[in-house]
């Protein structure tokens, strides 16, 4: 089986780049057929998939969810495998299906070979993810996580979001669809999960299972500012959603839109503006994991 590694230099402010040689060592010493690309942006990413898509069997993701976000938006519906050796602050994709962080047992897992057949979340019919999706006052959130200058990652760098952001943040209006029901909502936020987590193990859809065909929709509705000082400490176990201000359901489909212009962010990455309409894709993406 032949695999293309394809490499985010930026990912963990460029230690990703510093651990190449390293990689290429584990790789050649478990005697894999490989090659080692390091990537310049998502659009190389996208052209590199392209040129090399009848060349390769395996497209193995190192960096961090937004470089196994990229792949697998290149993958869906390919029958092509894609794998991830987890090299990101957050690494919530790999968590989920339980590929170790350690690189050398995350590239006995791709050298393994076993692969599942996993669910999408799609988003306005085109654009697709692998774990969270949602707008709102995450949306905010992960805005400034993508872009703060602090040196932090991981749960650190979310949870300093949270705060910053929630010293401003007010709720907002939202209109949902889904399954044939409507509500309108005072929320903070919304999000649309085929994935238990984000941010790092925030474990916001805590159900979800990108196996079982459905998507698990979580509102934050709108509380007191201590209110979700309280609770929010919960979310990283999966208990907030026991508390009366959350609001937890599964749907096929859901559709979102909100008086405020929010940004629609999925596996961390900007996606669209709202209005924004989720569906699941069954069955649509391969990827290297161990069983479950």
């Amino acid at each position: 089986m032949k695999n293309l590694f394809i490499l985010n230099p930026v990912s963990q402010h460029g230690k990703a780049l510093e651990l190449k040689d390293r990689l290429g060592e584990i790789l050649h010493n478990y005697g894999m057929d490989f090659t080692i690309r390091v990537s310049s942006s998502p659009r190389d990413i996208e052209d590199t998939v392209r040129d090399n898509l009848e060349a390769y069997d395996s497209f193995i993701s190192c960096g961090g969810d937004g470089t196994v976000h990229n792949l697998a938006n290149c993958l869906v519906g390919t029958g092509k495998n894609l794998g991830c050796i987890p090299m990101g602050s957050g690494n919530d994709i790999a968590r989920n299906l339980g590929i170790p962080l350690d690189m050398e047992k995350a590239a006995a897992i791709i050298n393994e070979g076993h692969v599942r057949v996993l669910d999408m979340g799609r988003i306005n019919g085109k654009y697709y993810y692998l774990a969270v999706s949602g707008a709102g006052f995450d949306s905010v959130v992960n805005d400034l996580a993508n872009n703060t200058k602090f040196p932090l990652k991981g749960p650190a760098k979310y949870t300093y979001a949270v705060y910053k952001t929630l010293i401003t943040y007010r709720s907002k209006k939202f209109y949902i669809k889904y399954d044939g029901q409507e509500k309108t909502l005072d929320s903070m936020f919304m999000v649309v999960g085929n994935m238990d987590s984000y941010g790092g193990g925030m474990r916001i859809t805590p159900n979800a299972d990108p196996e079982d065909g459905i998507l698990d929709v979580c509102i934050i509705k709108r509380m007191s500012k201590i209110h979700f000082i309280k609770v929010f400490p919960s979310v990283f176990k999966g208990e907030h959603i026991s508390d009366p201000f959350v609001e937890y359901f599964r749907a096929n489909e859901v559709e979102i839109d909100s008086d405020y212009n929010f940004s629609v962010f999925a596996d961390g990455e900007y996606i669209c503006k709202l209005p924004a309409k989720f569906e699941i894709a069954k069955k649509s993406l391969n990827f290297i994991a161990p069983k479950k």
